[in-house]
């Protein structure tokens, strides 16, 4: 469980730098600045929902999609044609690999759930 909500922490720092980043870089480089801004967002609420969910099937699957959203955000710079603005292109490969590694890693370690404890029937 403390795993989780730091791992949820460190997901909305990501979330909360990659949505700041296209303002404290001052890049000019539109899909760029659109695409962080959207990630950010999304990663930040999945570090909400990580940090504040103590069940191990949502960690799992926000984590493995928050890792998924890093690959997306190594890709992004070829794919999206802003691969020649350095800091743009760096920005999203130190970020996207920290968040791939974070999500992994909270998708992997999610606690296991426990069913419930059934009521005793007392006659």
């Amino acid at each position: 469980m403390k795993a989780s909500k730091a791992l949820g922490c460190a997901l909305v720092l990501a979330g909360a730098w990659q949505i700041a980043a296209p303002f404290v870089l001052a890049v000019n480089a539109a899909p760029w600045a659109a695409q962080a801004v959207l990630l950010g967002v999304v990663w930040a609420a999945f570090g909400l929902w990580i940090g504040g969910s103590g069940r191990g099937d949502v960690v799992k699957l926000l984590g493995w999609l928050a890792a998924l959203l890093g690959l997306w955000a190594l890709a992004a710079p070829a794919l999206l044609g802003y691969a020649r603005v350095f800091p743009a292109l760096l920005n999203d490969v130190l970020v996207g690999f920290v968040v791939m590694v974070l999500g992994a890693w909270a998708a992997y370690n999610a606690p296991d759930d426990q069913p419930a404890p059934q009521p005793v029937a007392h006659h």
